[in-house]
């Protein structure tokens, strides 16, 4: 029996305040509907969702005229300030699930008396769904559903809070930086949830998917696949390398939403596709064109026999 996986960052999924919100909101649901349904995931892995409420309105309009056909379970992640979360819906039995989430995240230090460097400073700012999923005979998969922080230079603050702008090429460097050990942090916290999955559930599948906001072969990634035997795989490895973007920002196309697989789960993989046939460069977009009701990524589904 096939079973698949799917992710999906829909872009600015929120909730509507005026009737301009909500005309917009329906566009946009019509929109991903038809996406969704070409994707035909057993699991959907979404990124940047405001609700339950929202989700629901979307999962209403993925049922069936018999209602059937729809996804049963829906599991939505806390917010970062923006307003945007995780969220994973379902077709398949959920055994148990949880949001992962970290009030400050640990980044090494070079001798056991150092402090924290950080202390507080670094939050996971959107919450990390987590279903265990009976996924018949394909087994129990343990999904992991993540969007990490974005690859925008990340300012200084000065001790009131306010935002204190680069000037030089070192501060803008500076700021390149931040973001990288946030970023890092964050693959730490889901490389160690990864390591305590191998270690309690030894005959299980895992699979870490979502928004890495990172390429393969950056550090985020490396961090996250970790090695040995309990390393975990790309499944978009084995897509055409002129076929496999997820995002095209200046006219340059990019990977950066990926589906990492445990080694007896991608042994099970049989297709990986990007559905970027009509993704959008939104960045080439004018003011007046947004809010857009299409996403600016395309999304990844890979199948399992």
């Amino acid at each position: 029996m096939a079973f698949t996986i799917a992710t999906y960052n829909v872009k600015d999924l929120f909730d509507a305040i005026d009737d301009a919100g909500a005309a917009h909101l329906n566009r946009k649901l019509d929109v991903l509907a038809g996406v969704v349904r070409t994707l035909d995931a057993d699991v959907l892995a979404l990124q940047e969702v405001s609700s339950e409420a929202v989700v629901d309105q979307l999962r209403q309009r993925l049922l069936g005229t018999d209602g059937a056909h729809g996804y049963h379970t829906r599991i939505v992640g806390t917010a970062d300030r923006r307003g945007i979360a995780c969220a994973l819906l379902s077709r398949a039995p959920v055994r148990s699930s949880e949001i992962l989430t970290a009030d400050q995240l640990e980044f090494p230090r070079f001798h056991e008396n150092d402090p924290s460097p950080f202390g507080a400073r670094i939050p996971l700012r959107r919450g990390i769904v987590h279903a265990e999923i009976d996924a018949g005979p394909l087994g129990i998969v343990h999904a992991l559903v993540l969007h990490f922080k974005s690859m925008r230079p990340l300012p200084f603050q000065a001790a009131n809070g306010e935002t204190i702008e680069p000037r030089t090429s070192r501060e803008h460097a500076d700021g390149e930086l931040r973001t990288l050990v946030w970023r890092a942090s964050e693959a730490l916290f889901v490389r160690g949830v990864v390591d305590g999955l191998f270690t309690k559930y030894p005959d299980h599948h895992v699979v870490v998917t979502g928004d890495f906001n990172d390429v393969a072969g950056s550090t985020t990634l490396r961090i996250i696949a970790g090695e040995g035997e309990t390393a975990l795989e790309s499944a978009a490895e084995i897509i055409p390398s002129q076929e496999r973007f997820s995002i095209v920002h200046r006219e340059r196309r990019e990977t950066i939403d990926h589906m990492l697989l445990s080694s007896r789960l991608r042994s099970k993989m049989t297709q990986a596709h990007f559905f970027n046939e009509n993704l959008r460069d939104h960045s080439l977009l004018e003011e007046h064109e947004y809010p857009t009701a299409d996403s600016d990524h395309a999304p990844l589904v890979v199948r399992f026999q």
